[in-house]
């Protein structure tokens, strides 16, 4: 008995070793994944300390060499070549770990707040309108791949750990997916006609100041940071760096085509003036945290909430400076915005109508990341001039010509929104400065504002 369970012993030693020696790898890459086409990927695991790995893609089939620390960290750089699939990548120091459906296309990484979490099949109560079909329809031959970041938070940023995986469309991963993305990612797809890949990290009531590193926050002291030996928080989603350090900084060797972003709400609750500088650093940190250039930053301007206000107001409320700070973020290189005043809900915070921020988005990536000759952005205001007493306005980005009207694109079982019988949401003021709600029409390619109330 005694010499059996020292054999025992003996065995139990040598397992985990064993175990140990096959290279590991964190769950960012797996079966099913979509890797950025045309790039460097750099993948990094562990195995063994001081072993010698090697990694060996299908598409050509070369074989290429690195060799772990002391510690057994390792990473190497692999090449990919033009969008295709599906493939398979190999990775071993004496014992073979390998990745299967691997595609080659566009990843686009889709983050904020509770608007891009909602999923394809809506919160309790509060279903998206039309996303049954896509439900339904969803196919797993289709060339494009989903990835939920599960929720996390760290006071100091993680190198790995993150939760989640690839997936093949299926109704259950569609319909848990991310709705603003999913439909983002499909009309994507469907118009380049090669594999999509889209990985979703939100946390709902997340403020933009937990989306951003302890280094890019240290340079505004209005900001308090949290203590990193806290282990409790009673709001991780609002306190600053805690999203990042977890969700997002693993992904900085995972090379993606650019971003999708829907957030502002919780930045509002105060004056909201502070967004517009926020935000647009928090673009330019997350391009130098991934070191990728410049990639495309596609991006919501928060939609209609709370009733219209009687009198049009200067100052107005916190959402109307977040939507100023979203503008203005347009100043950064690579940058588009997809405008939804027209699609929210003035008493719903989490809008149902998910399929045109969507669509609005993949039209400003294909313009922008893709230079297809379309409208990718609706109208933005470009200069007035004053003829009696009428303020005429021109625009930007409008087309062919300047309509009032919805989107067209009204995907099966979605209401379409009420056709409106006039322009509104134009104010005006003569030398004393008191705002009034105006009348508007359009006149070719302008806005012609005016009130009786007011003397130009």
């Amino acid at each position: 008995m005694k010499y059996i369970i020292y054999h025992l012993w003996i065995i139990s030693l040598l397992f985990p070793l064993g175990m140990q020696a096959k290279v590991r790898l964190t769950s960012i890459w797996g079966d099913n994944m979509v890797l950025q086409q045309q790039s460097e990927v750099t993948f990094h695991g562990k195995a063994s300390a001081n072993s010698k790995i090697t990694i060996e893609a299908s598409w050509n089939h070369r074989k290429l060499t690195t060799r772990s620390d002391q510690h057994g960290n390792w990473n190497i750089q692999l090449p990919t070549p033009a969008a295709g699939g599906p493939y398979t990548i190999t990775f071993s120091d004496g014992e073979a770990l390998t990745l299967n459906n691997i595609l080659l296309g566009e990843v686009w990484f889709c983050s904020s707040q509770s608007n891009m979490e909602m999923p394809v099949r809506g919160f309790r109560g509060q279903p998206v309108y039309g996303s049954q079909p896509y439900i339904v329809a969803a196919d797993s031959k289709r060339e494009l791949r989903l990835f939920t970041v599960k929720r996390d938070w760290s006071t100091t940023p993680k190198e790995e750990g993150i939760t989640g995986y690839w997936s093949e469309l299926s109704p259950k991963e569609v319909g848990d997916f991310s709705a603003t993305a999913y439909f983002f990612g499909d009309l994507l797809q469907r118009s380049l006609d090669i594999p999509v890949g889209l990985i979703h990290c939100s946390w709902s009531a997340s403020k933009i100041e937990t989306w951003m590193d302890k280094e890019t926050l240290s340079q505004f002291p209005e900001i308090q940071l949290p203590d990193i030996e806290q282990i409790k928080f009673d709001w991780p989603a609002g306190t600053p760096t805690l999203l990042w350090n977890a969700m997002v900084n693993p992904w900085k060797g995972f090379p993606v085509k650019g971003v999708i972003w829907y957030q502002g709400e919780f930045n509002s609750g105060g004056s909201g003036k502070e967004y517009a500088t926020l935000f647009s650093r928090m673009i330019t940190d997350w391009r130098e945290k991934w070191g990728i250039g410049d990639f495309p930053f596609v991006y919501v301007q928060l939609p209609n909430f709370e009733p219209v206000d009687p009198e049009p107001s200067v100052e107005g409320n916190g959402w109307r400076w977040v939507r100023e700070g979203q503008l203005k973020a347009l100043n950064l290189p690579n940058t588009a915005m997809a405008v939804t005043i027209d699609v929210g809900d003035p008493f719903d915070l989490h809008p149902v109508d998910k399929y045109d921020v969507g669509h609005r988005l993949a039209l400003a990536a294909r313009k922008l990341a893709y230079g297809e000759k379309i409208v990718g952005m609706g109208p933005l205001y470009k200069k007035m001039s004053v003829k009696g007493n009428k303020i005429i306005l021109e625009f930007t980005n409008q087309g062919k010509k300047l309509v009032m009207g919805t989107s067209p694109y009204i995907p099966a079982g979605k209401p379409p929104h009420p056709k409106p019988t006039k322009l509104t949401g134009f104010g005006i003021a003569g030398a004393d400065r008191k705002f009034v709600w105006a009348d508007a029409v359009i006149e070719g390619n302008k806005v012609i504002v005016s009130s009786s109330e007011v003397a130009v």
